[in-house]
């Protein structure tokens, strides 16, 4: 192909924007003539690559420069929106597509590439249900992220993603009407699997899942961190065994499981350190460079 390649153009395919065109250059970019057993590391954000206050540490940055520079590839898959991840992008200097919004959304170099949506109203009855068991809803779209009043879960999301979230009137249906790439439902997760099973009529349609204590997210159905990963890997020719992906909760089991080398980092949930194929003695970003070490080195 000749030319730049860096253009998109999106096309609505049944609740799906679909990219035509992916940043190829910067990908071949990237790829460089790699050598290394491991190519491409994946690592989730929160919980593993960043530290405890969600920030990545000038080790962590090192590490990736260094992998990256000797012709691996390295991307990250979070439960975070475009809006709170992109500056990650940024630190780390991707040229690679990276996945956001647990596995629904797949961007590139600042730019949406492919999104997995869903019409807010669809689960307007399970909303209004969490909203009389005082459950926290969070609605992603592209343009931000929306909540329904003001708590203190709301308050501790803004202040580990540093982003303000945008308050709807519950009554007004215009809400209803957009597209949303995921919910979160905040609160005691006993309470929440409780709401969630009076909703049997809407399990086939979406996928649901537990991502850190007290979340629980909702999405299309079909769309995760490992289907994300899948497609990724099959765009660069990559194969399974020459990925290693990392984690610490379990939205990020399936990915883990489509690696050839799974991670869980020493403060990852004991159910996905028990699929893992290798654990961290270390926590956080440590973990992350104790697994380069141990594998990419």
């Amino acid at each position: 192909m000749n030319g730049s390649e860096s253009s998109v153009r999106f096309v609505w395919r049944r609740g799906f924007f679909v990219a035509a065109k992916w940043d190829l250059n910067a990908i071949r970019a990237c790829l460089g003539g790699s050598k290394v057993t491991i190519r491409l590391i994946v690592s989730d954000l929160d919980g593993t690559l960043l530290s405890p206050e969600h920030q990545l540490t000038q080790p962590v940055k090192e590490a990736v420069a260094a992998f990256t520079k000797r012709g691996g590839l390295f991307t990250f898959a979070t439960g975070r929106p475009l809006l709170t991840a992109a500056s990650f992008e940024r630190e780390l200097t991707l040229g690679m597509p990276y996945i956001l919004c647990n596995g629904s959304v797949i961007a590139q170099k600042g730019e949406v590439m492919e999104s997995a949506s869903f019409l807010a109203g669809d689960v307007n009855a399970l909303l209004a249900d969490a909203s009389q068991a005082d459950l926290d809803a969070f609605l992603f779209r592209e343009d931000g992220v929306f909540v329904f009043r003001p708590s203190e879960a709301v308050h501790r999301y803004e202040e580990k993603e540093r982003v303000r979230c945008i308050q709807l009137d519950e009554g007004d249906n215009e809400w209803k009407e957009a597209y949303v790439q995921k919910v979160i439902l905040i609160g005691d997760m006993s309470v929440i699997r409780q709401v969630w099973a009076l909703h049997e009529p809407v399990h086939a349609r979406f996928a649901a899942f537990q991502s850190e204590a007290d979340y629980w997210e909702i999405m299309s159905s079909g769309q995760s961190k490992g289907t994300a990963l899948r497609k990724i890997a099959e765009r660069l020719n990559i194969k399974r065994e020459e990925i290693m992906a990392l984690g610490n909760q379990l939205n990020d089991l399936d990915m883990l499981q489509y690696a050839g080398i799974g991670v869980a980092v020493a403060n990852a949930h004991e159910e996905l350190k028990a699929e893992a194929d290798y654990v961290c003695k270390q926590s956080y970003g440590e973990g992350v460079l104790e697994a380069m070490a141990k594998f990419c080195l």
